[in-house]
């Protein structure tokens, strides 16, 4: 079922009255990542007024990833690193999960679920593309925001998305068939719109659209399938918001891809519970 793109479109337009920070701090990194006449010191000095921020760069910085052989302990070091286009694609993904932070309404244990799911989502992602010798960290940032669309969802349209969880619970069906069927479209749809809106990298935008059916992805398949893969193991570890209609296995061809099998399982799933233990994102 393709989405309705007509009102897909006016979802956006109610999604852009969202500031991505309450005090503008976000904005503000994002516009001098955008500006050609800003400095590194000038957006690392930005970046340090936003401690979760901060921590997120030091803690890419010093990701095996990189591999720069010795520890970045300053935060101009780590932003020098890691390059503009990650700072403004690492601050994007911090006000995406601020999103679950605020409104202290009958959806905030919802939005809890989403965050604990997120991340061990992006966990298990980081996981597989290692094993692939793929990009862990960008497998790790796709899997942290790829329920961008319901988080927003959460905040935008509060009785609807409402409306399809009881459904999708009663009837023991998918989220995003349901949402298809109430909006017009599904969460991955508006997420990857959202994405190309805030200039996400094409291939996250992609795997956030194809998270369901990775085979659809065509610009970079292996991250579609990590995150597909990484998005079953969290379902199938119960951790966070879950679908009731979980499958019992992932789309073969991804799962191949990784080696993973019924036989590597408990360690895969060992694996992530060690990675997303004590793992937190401050909002």
């Amino acid at each position: 079922m393709a989405p309705d793109e007509n009102r897909l479109d006016a979802m956006l337009e109610r999604v852009r009255s969202l500031p991505l920070s309450h005090d503008g701090a976000i904005e503000e990194i994002v516009d001098a990542c955008d500006s050609p006449y800003t400095t590194m010191p000038e957006i690392a000095e930005r970046v340090g007024s936003e401690p979760a921020l901060a921590a997120i760069v030091m803690r890419q910085a010093n990701s095996a990833y990189y591999g720069y052989g010795r520890k970045m302990e300053t935060l101009p070091d780590a932003c020098v690193l890691l390059g503009i286009a990650t700072i403004r694609t690492l601050a994007l993904t911090n006000a995406a999960l601020r999103f679950l932070a605020v409104d202290r309404d009958g959806l905030s244990p919802m939005r809890r679920e989403l965050l604990d799911h997120s991340i061990a989502t992006a966990v298990a992602a980081r996981s597989l593309a290692k094993r692939a010798g793929d990009p862990p960290d960008r497998a790790f940032l796709c899997g942290l925001i790829h329920e961008l669309g319901t988080i927003v969802l959460t905040r935008v349209a509060k009785p609807e998305f409402l409306h399809c969880y009881v459904t999708a619970r009663k009837e023991k069906r998918g989220f995003t068939e349901v949402e298809r069927e109430v909006f017009g479209f599904g969460a991955p749809e508006l997420g990857a719109r959202l994405a190309e809106q805030w200039r996400f990298p094409p291939p996250i935008c992609e795997a956030i659209r194809c998270q369901d059916d990775p085979a659809a992805a065509r610009i970079e398949r292996s991250l579609a399938d990590a995150l597909h893969c990484g998005d079953w193991l969290a379902a199938e570890m119960g951790r966070g918001l879950v679908p009731f209609s979980h499958p019992e296995w992932p789309q073969k061809r991804a799962a191949d891809v990784f080696g993973m099998s019924p036989l590597n399982l408990a360690e895969l799933i060992a694996e992530v519970d060690e990675g997303a233990t004590g793992f937190a994102i401050a909002a």
